[in-house]
């Protein structure tokens, strides 16, 4: 895995509107309209991509098929002004009032599990594989780039997510659940990894 480059954000984009295809996060945004979803997902991970450019540590395969946005600490609380600043100001126009409605409340839940986690950390805002590299081991490195240097520095880890399938695959790689809410009919989970010595 190797840092990612800018210009790999529309392929890193991609692939994460297209791991991400049947998550919560997705459903939430745009609801059910799949041809929305695909533009939205496209724009919605551009953005936050673009986002981890500036302020993250985003790592990927060759290709941009395996692709994670991790933050250091001193990073890891996202800032709605940089967000504004790198074009979020244009989701109610891509997604919609009710869309952006939706989200905010998503986003606060995470917010609350967030700020929970005590003290300098690591944050994993995303990670997604393209299905035809699932499965192959690249999301196991795409996690081990944040956690090595929490280990490292003796600090924790710190995710959200929304599906039971990521829950087991996270918990394999020695992530539990701390918290977790119903939103708009979704269980939202934050997760924390507790360093390794």
């Amino acid at each position: 895995m190797q840092p990612l480059r800018a210009d790999q954000t529309s392929a890193a984009a991609k692939s994460l509107t297209v791991a991400f295809w049947n998550d919560p996060l997705l459903e939430i945004v745009v609801a059910p309209d799949e041809n929305k979803r695909a533009a939205a997902g496209q724009w919605f991970f551009e953005t936050a991509i673009k986002y981890g450019l500036r302020w993250g540590e985003p790592h990927a395969n060759d290709d941009a098929s395996a692709v994670a946005v991790w933050f250091p600490p001193g990073q890891t609380q996202l800032s709605m002004v940089r967000m504004l600043r790198l074009g979020m100001w244009a989701m109610p126009f891509k997604v919609g009032l009710g869309g952006m409605s939706r989200f905010s409340k998503a986003m606060s839940v995470g917010e609350k599990f967030h700020h929970s986690v005590e003290g300098p950390h690591w944050y994993l805002m995303a990670l997604g594989t393209r299905p035809e590299v699932q499965g192959t081991g690249m999301g196991s490195a795409l996690i081990e780039v944040g956690a090595a240097k929490a280990d490292a520095a003796g600090i924790p880890c710190y995710l959200e997510t929304a599906t039971e399938s990521n829950v087991a695959f996270y918990t394999k790689r020695g992530f539990e659940v701390v918290a977790e809410e119903d939103v708009l009919g979704f269980t939202f989970r934050g997760m924390v990894r507790k360093p390794v010595q």
